[in-house]
């Protein structure tokens, strides 16, 4: 049971970041999502992924001039492309947005209080069906 409730938690929990604009230079390590002010083309090893719009990844180092991502997802107008946790830099002018993910406090709230109804229901459910706890003697065969 501990098993369940703790994967019902970790699952539940996952969903609740959300990405809030920053106004700061983030620090290294951080997941951010960077909206292009303007499409473009992102090398990836051998592979360029061409009219980039949206980029997410983990900060590898970030100043005035540039954001470098570990990249893990790109998007284009027509698809999205598995980063592969490749070293991309960005220039901060051609960013248009720079998003931090975030922990969010009503997504969490909202998370733990349907995780708790859940739980309350199933055990409500099953209450009924395991008994009262004191069963008759059976009576013995002819």
């Amino acid at each position: 049971m501990r098993k369940l409730l703790s994967m019902c938690l970790v699952v539940a929990l996952g969903g609740c970041y959300t990405y809030v604009p920053l106004e700061t230079v983030p620090k290294a390590g951080a997941e951010v999502k960077a909206e292009l002010a303007v499409p473009a083309d992102i090398t990836l090893r051998e592979i360029t992924v061409h009219g980039v719009l949206l980029a997410e990844g983990r900060v590898m180092y970030a100043d005035a001039d540039s954001l470098v991502l570990a990249a893990m997802q790109l998007w284009s107008a027509s698809d999205s492309y598995d980063g592969a946790h490749i070293g991309v830099t960005i220039p901060r002018k051609q960013i248009g947005t720079l998003r931090a993910k975030r922990l969010s406090g009503v997504k969490t709230g909202l998370a733990i209080g349907a995780g708790g109804a859940a739980i309350a229901a199933v055990i409500a459910a099953v209450g009924p069906l395991a008994g009262s706890g004191s069963s008759p003697t059976p009576k013995p065969l002819p």
